[in-house]
């Protein structure tokens, strides 16, 4: 049964309470019944909230209730809107973007729409964007130039910033909330492009209307066949099915820190901006680039043993190995190494089959549950099909941003109409837990 009641005897007032269990969830708001005698030195006691919760990463707190997606920790599922990965193995990003943000999966003149608004947004993104990202060496570290390619963007389009136009036109506007969207992940885009071939000193081609997203967006980073003029298909079939599995991944750091900025009802430019910051952590989306970093440190399969007693020891870190949500077997793990297969294998590659042999041997790893995520082979599939290492977290980014703009759509449509509160309140309530 997930609902039913929690029985709570307080030992310092012999104090008794119920609390109520629903969707095998408690509410923190409950506790603040529970109070201290407040007669003693410990100004902890005298807090007039009564007792509090403490949860320091948010390791076992939800703060909202979210119909995206769903992950099963222990069966190592994952579903989105209700279907399986294998369900949609074959889905375009069009169809996952759809499927996640509006709630069905779409038909095909529902999916052409998107597919040519989003072209037509791109086309609208203007150059004064990419004056601003060119304006800056070429060598300045992606984060920097994607930041200031989003910001320059916002500056181009005042009127979507609720504090300077309409308080609450997010909150009751769904045309807006929509048009939002299709605007920021056309641009996310677009700044992608752009700053992929500024990197590579290479001429940004400008976004086609007759291409879908993952070809316009190949085409604009610079990643085309030189006899084609087109992107290779078959990398452009492995961007897209990782893009499946990169999706959505519940209440994970980007999304958050998202959801943190929507707060205060502001625009999803701004929100996205903080999903950009978040993600290039070495704890998150920066793993992937980590883990190619820290194997080419390693060196050769001689280097293993070496590197595994100090990560044991707690001096280095395997990036990718392990996961906070998956206690065991990451379900995304054999679809990623199925993508791998239609890419040519690299010295790295097997490195990193090899370090998993001797992992996978050693009771270390064994006892504590530590097996590869999908960061640890991921990376390869993004520098397979031509991205630079340092331009994989943003890769990354231009997938999950359909998770993260479904998520924000959903808060903006059913939580902030009713709940124009602080953070601090707001993650005491939900059914969600975080990951």
């Amino acid at each position: 049964m997930s609902s039913g009641t929690l029985y709570i005897r307080d030992s310092r007032t012999d104090g008794r309470y119920e609390i109520p269990i629903r969707k095998n969830s408690i509410s923190a708001v409950d506790f603040k019944r529970i109070k201290a005698l407040g007669a003693g030195t410990n100004r902890a006691d005298q807090i007039s909230g009564g007792l509090r919760v403490h949860d320091p990463g948010l390791q076992n707190t939800t703060v909202l209730e979210s119909a995206i997606s769903f992950s099963d920790h222990e069966r190592g599922l994952l579903l989105f809107r209700g279907y399986s990965l294998e369900e949609l193995w074959t889905s375009d990003f069009e169809d996952m973007m759809y499927l996640l943000v509006w709630g069905s999966y779409p038909t095909p003149p529902q999916k052409e729409q998107l597919r040519s608004k989003l072209a037509a947004q791109m086309l609208a993104v203007p150059g004064t964007v990419q004056m601003a990202i060119r304006a800056l060496p070429n060598t300045t570290p992606p984060l920097a130039l994607m930041l200031a390619g989003l910001s320059t963007y916002l500056s181009c389009i005042p009127d979507s910033i609720p504090a300077s136009t309409n308080a609450h036109q997010y909150r009751a506007n769904r045309e807006n909330v929509d048009n939002a969207i299709l605007r920021t992940v056309a641009a996310y885009a677009v700044v992608f492009g752009i700053v992929a071939s500024h990197r590579k000193d290479i001429p940004f081609t400008p976004p086609s209307h007759d291409r879908t997203y993952c070809e316009n967006l190949f085409t604009m980073a610079g990643l085309i066949d030189a006899a084609t003029g087109t992107p290779d298909p078959v990398k452009l079939s492995c961007f897209r099915r990782f893009a499946m599995l990169n999706a959505d991944h519940g209440m994970a750091l980007t999304v958050f820190s998202a959801l943190v900025t929507a707060s205060s009802l502001t625009d999803p430019v701004s929100c996205l901006i903080a999903s950009v910051a978040s993600a290039w952590g070495p704890l998150h989306f920066g793993a992937t680039e980590s883990a190619q970093r820290a194997l080419a440190e390693i060196g050769t399969e001689a280097g293993i043993p070496a590197f595994l007693d100090e990560v044991k020891q707690g001096h280095k870190r395997l990036f990718g190995y392990g996961h906070r949500a998956y206690k065991g077997i990451d379900p995304r793990v054999r679809f990623v190494q199925s993508i791998l297969e239609d890419l040519p294998p690299t010295p790295l590659m097997k490195l990193s089959e090899a370090i998993e042999r001797a992992a996978s041997g050693d009771n270390y790893f064994r006892s504590r549950g530590l097996y590869p995520n999908a960061d640890f082979y991921g990376n390869f599939v993004f520098t397979g099909v031509g991205f630079e290492v340092e331009m994989i977290p943003a890769a990354m980014l231009a997938q999950r941003i359909m998770g993260i703009m479904a998520h924000w759509r959903e808060y903006m449509r059913e939580f902030s109409l009713v709940l124009p509160v602080t953070l601090q309140r707001r993650c005491t309530i939900g059914k969600l837990r975080l990951f």
